[in-house]
């Protein structure tokens, strides 16, 4: 779901509360790129979003708190502690060691393109071809395309 609409009433309000024009924030995007922003006809990329949020000495969380807030109808107080909860949550799974696992010093580390593979689907074509199916019975049985099964079929 957008957060256009949000955003704009967002950054009206965080804009005028500062005492910003659009020319103070001319490094972020032309004026007529804020004014799209402001009347909620454009989205800007992360990238822009956390340029916008310096630009009005605002942090980005809290602008996302906002936006956040004003869609579910309650307060940025409960759409940071709901964020809160599941940080939490995040962290007790292990979240914070697999982000570690995700980078080799600053750099993301490289992922085969596509679609992840299922290894659930994958060891149960690999049990299932052991057990003596076709390509074919393995579709029925499993209710995987043709292709899916081929694919996993193809790597043992």
């Amino acid at each position: 779901m957008s957060l256009t609409k949000q955003l704009a009433a967002a950054i009206r309000v965080i804009r005028r509360q500062r005492g910003f024009g659009y020319e103070d924030l001319a490094d972020v995007s032309v004026q007529r790129h804020i004014s799209a922003l402001e009347q909620g006809n454009a989205n800007p990329s992360l990238g822009k979003l956390m340029s916008l949020a310096a630009a009005l000495d605002f942090d980005p969380v809290a602008l996302l708190a906002i936006c956040v807030a004003l869609r579910d109808g309650n307060t940025p107080d409960q759409a940071l502690e709901r964020a809160h909860a599941q940080l939490s949550d995040f962290k007790y799974l292990g979240g914070i060691k697999q982000l570690e696992s995700e980078y080799a010093g600053s750099q993301l580390v490289k992922r085969h393109p596509g679609k992840p593979a299922n290894n659930e689907n994958a060891e149960a074509v690999k049990r299932l071809k052991s057990e003596g199916l076709s390509q074919a019975e393995t579709c029925k049985v499993l209710g995987l395309s043709k292709s899916t099964v081929h694919r996993y079929w193809q790597k043992d």
